[in-house]
């Protein structure tokens, strides 16, 4: 018999684990145990409060003050095994949770394991226990170096951030997400809009919907590069036209909707606000649930591919549930530059676990909602979709170009299937706009060319329109905008967004845009003045790389992360120097002068003399923006006096 001690992050697996393990190994002995995530995190000791010894490049760790007893539990089962499972989740952080466990154990003569599993169920874990290896020090390295470099970033920068403008953080992805938003918003604001007509020929009862595209000078007409009509200009056009269309050009082309595709982290998070209207807190919340309780897979992924074996099961399930021979292939997602694809996207761990059938085991209406989105999602990348011709005409009216599209939808795919209840996954374009699946009458059109259309001239319209600023971002296009510009990884979309909303920079209404504040302007602007090259897009995605790269063994991170913190080191410091004077006179001793001060009663100012003669004035920013003195209450008065 063979004493093992199990290592896991969550404890709502511990159970589960130890049934399988136990019913699958009867032979041996089992401790599931669980870290409750990471138990070290790097002191805030020497320059700057790092915790870094920048001679070795290496940080000085400590044991989280909450996770102690935890810690104390691991060492005392550690005694009495014989070999100790690192179970930690199936990622970089993951692997740097299973060194700092195995560390505790450096001292002890233990047989010391890792494995690693995409779900939570039977057969995952016990082809997890047959595939035991050792940790992987890359990517120990790798996430040991996110850690530092984001606390070299965060510390140091935020530091001078407060001294300078009294507001509190910034962050190696929350700063260049921050801008990404203070920017989309200068654009709106900046907007000014045109007003302008639409020339149409418009026969409902016919699905006559001609559009008029180029004037009789072969310009694309209410283009910004060329001019957006005026009224007095649609007046003349609807004048020189007569009722004769001429097709000058036809084109048929086949088509198939594929707007299911299987979940990354990013995806699952945009799909989970834009059609549940969930915050990304929230669902990052039900997903860990869902996962845990074994329903999904590992929900941290870059990855856009499932598995061969998962796609030959769903082949197997779709032909036996669904009619009409659906089944088809995952549409091929490009894979971003630096996605972790080490395991699979999002999916159901047993598609035969209907929404309809965990409705009744699980009260969460989050976690039932986003396993819904997640199974016929899922189902639904397996399957046909709608397919048949885009048909386009091109017509020519006295010098003025018209065209019109119709889609033809032949075979409907996976929109045959009865609308089910619990499918609340309908189908979004690229613009969050909901696709419609009414189909429309043939337009009375020959699929040929060279053929004139007649319709008379009081079909005939013109339109009202107006130009629009780009959309703001909401949560799911401000993570879509990061992952496509190779910012951040599934680990730190949900963190990011949290503390743009914590730290009052933009506020993220729920299943609208991001509100950015006046806090967020300032802190945008002082951090792009100042530490530009730290920041901008080009420079954190570059970091990302480097970190792949750390991964794969084959970049030096210790030059790397020096040289950065050297370079940072004299900014800051210059910066700090800076933000020790100011031009506003202290109102009460009239020699000092108001620098920001740190304080837990949030934006505060203090007089510049308070070392010098004591002087103890302090003022606090309000809810509207102006300036308070701070009163001492009575009590604090008599503390002061007895000093």
């Amino acid at each position: 018999m063979t004493k093992y001690l199990v290592l896991l992050e969550s404890p709502s697996k511990v159970d589960k684990i130890k049934h399988y393990l136990e019913k699958n190994f009867p032979e041996d002995s089992f401790e599931v145990l669980a870290s409750g995530g990471h138990i070290n995190k790097i002191a805030d000791s020497g320059p700057w409060g790092l915790g870094i010894d920048f001679q070795t490049m290496t940080p000085t760790f400590k044991i989280e003050a909450t996770k102690k007893k935890n810690v104390s539990e691991i060492l005392k089962a550690g005694k009495k095994a014989e070999k100790i499972i690192l179970a930690s989740d199936p990622d970089r952080e993951g692997e740097a949770i299973a060194w700092h466990l195995a560390n505790l154990f450096t001292k002890e003569n233990k047989q010391i394991k890792r494995i690693t599993f995409n779900e939570i169920t039977e057969s995952a874990i016990i082809k997890a226990f047959g595939e035991m290896r050792e940790i992987d020090l890359d990517l120990v390295n790798a996430q040991v170096s996110r850690q530092m470099l984001d606390k070299i970033i965060g510390y140091m920068v935020s530091n001078s951030l407060q001294k300078s403008t009294g507001l509190l953080s910034a962050g190696r992805v929350q700063t260049p997400a921050l801008k990404i938003l203070v920017d989309r918003d200068k654009i709106i604001k900046a907007f000014v809009e045109t007003v302008y007509k639409k020339i149409f020929v418009i026969d409902p009862k016919q699905n006559v919907k001609l559009f008029l595209y180029k004037d009789d000078n072969n310009l694309v007409v209410n283009d910004p590069k060329n001019y957006y009509i005026s009224e007095e200009q649609a007046k003349v056009i609807k004048n020189n036209l007569s009722e004769n269309y001429k097709c000058t050009k036809y084109k048929a082309k086949e088509f198939e909707v594929r707007s299911f595709k299987p979940y990354s982290t990013a995806s699952l998070l945009q799909d989970g606000f834009s059609k549940l209207r969930m915050s990304a807190a929230q669902i990052t919340v039900a997903a860990q649930k869902l996962y845990e309780a074994g329903l999904v897979t590992y929900i941290r992924t870059d990855s856009n591919r499932y598995s061969s074996d998962f796609i030959k099961e769903a082949k197997k399930f779709i032909d036996k549930n669904f009619k009409g021979n659906l089944f088809k292939e995952a549409v091929s997602v490009k894979t971003q530059t630096n996605a972790q694809e080490a395991h699979e996207s999002i999916r159901p761990t047993d598609l035969n676990q209907r929404p309809e059938n965990i409705s009744s085991q699980i009260e969460d209406k989050n976690m039932i909602r986003l396993y819904n989105l997640i199974w016929w999602n899922t189902v639904k990348s397996l399957m046909k979709g709608p397919s048949g011709f885009y048909h386009n005409w091109t017509f020519w009216n006295n010098g003025y170009e018209f065209k019109q599209s119709w889609k033809e939808v032949l075979d409907l795919g996976y929109n045959k299937l009865d609308k089910s209840e619990t499918d609340e996954d309908v189908e979004l374009d690229e613009n969050d706009d909901e696709i419609s699946n009414e189909e429309e009458i043939k337009p009375p059109f020959e699929f040929k060319e060279n053929y004139v259309f007649t319709i008379n001239k009081e079909f005939i319209v013109s339109e009202d329109a107006k130009t629009s600023p780009p959309r703001m971002f909401n949560q799911a296009s401000l993570v879509k905008e990061l992952k496509e510009l190779g910012i951040g990884r599934p680990s730190t979309y949900t963190p990011t967004l949290s503390k743009l909303k914590e730290r009052e920079y933009a506020i993220p209404h729920r299943g609208k845009p991001f509100e950015v504040t006046e806090k967020g302007y300032q802190a945008e602007e002082f951090l792009y003045q100042k530490y530009e090259d730290f920041f901008n897009v080009n420079y954190t995605a570059k970091m990302e790389e480097n970190l792949d790269e750390i991964a794969e063994g084959s970049f030096n991170y210790k030059d790397w992360i020096k040289g950065i913190y050297e370079e940072l080191s004299e900014s800051v410091k210059a910066q700090i120097q800076e933000a020790k004077t100011s031009d506003i006179k202290c109102p009460r001793c009239h020699e000092g002068s108001l620098v920001f001060i740190k304080s837990k009663f949030g934006r505060g100012r203090g007089c510049s003399n308070f070392t010098t003669t004591k002087c103890g004035y302090r003022e606090y920013e309000q809810k509207d923006g102006t300036w308070l003195e701070y009163v001492a209450k009575a009590k604090e008065n008599k503390e002061k006096a007895k000093d």
